[in-house]
């Protein structure tokens, strides 16, 4: 799976082949049918499927050591899904397995992305409102607009360095996601 899932990084869903992937695990073709008689579908399905529990294992761990105030939490997740990982870490690549995949798997891609991602933030969000440590704000908008800052921010970062779009991880480094969540909190304390 991990060959699978580099190749994936580098050219995408629909640029990749079974054949490609058997040849460079040395394998097969039908070797590769025998663990995932799905096909390339199932293969990169279940690729999705473990990076969403990779991503919510990390997340997790990242707010548990966080304290207990949402401020906190939201803090350590912010480091936690901003950090500077392997750039196959494939939140960009589930994206484009949903897109070309059958509805029922792309059904369970959006619940893993909801388990994994969005329910956590969600989560923490919730309580920091029950507490009245966010003023009263429908914990959806704010668990969305908290991932959306986040990856918009990363895609920015993303841009190739001679792209008119500026970029802001040299001025801003390590302090950005604490600044991120600065400009969060400003909306969710509201």
């Amino acid at each position: 799976m991990d060959a699978a899932e580099s190749r994936l990084a580098e050219v995408g869903y629909l640029g990749v082949s079974l054949e490609e992937v058997a040849r460079e695990v040395g394998v097969s073709k039908p070797a590769l049918y025998y663990h995932f008689p799905g096909g390339k579908e199932q293969l990169f399905v279940e690729i999705a499927h473990r990076a969403l529990r990779q991503h919510r294992e990390g997340l997790e761990r990242a707010m548990s050591s966080a304290g207990p105030t949402g401020e906190g939490k939201l803090r350590a997740a912010a480091r936690w899904l901003m950090a500077d990982r392997d750039p196959k870490q494939p939140m960009g690549e589930i994206r484009d397995v949903a897109k070309f995949v059958q509805d029922r798997h792309r059904a369970e891609l959006a619940e893993g992305f909801a388990s994994s991602l969005y329910g956590p933030i969600r989560s923490v969000i919730s309580s920091a409102i029950e507490a009245g440590e966010f003023g009263p704000n429908d914990p959806d908008f704010l668990a969305w607009s908290f991932l959306g800052l986040c990856s918009g921010l990363l895609e920015v970062e993303r841009t190739p360095p001679n792209s008119p779009i500026p970029r802001i991880f040299p001025q801003h480094g390590p302090d950005l996601p604490n600044r991120m969540v600065d400009l969060f909190l400003g909306g969710a304390r509201a």
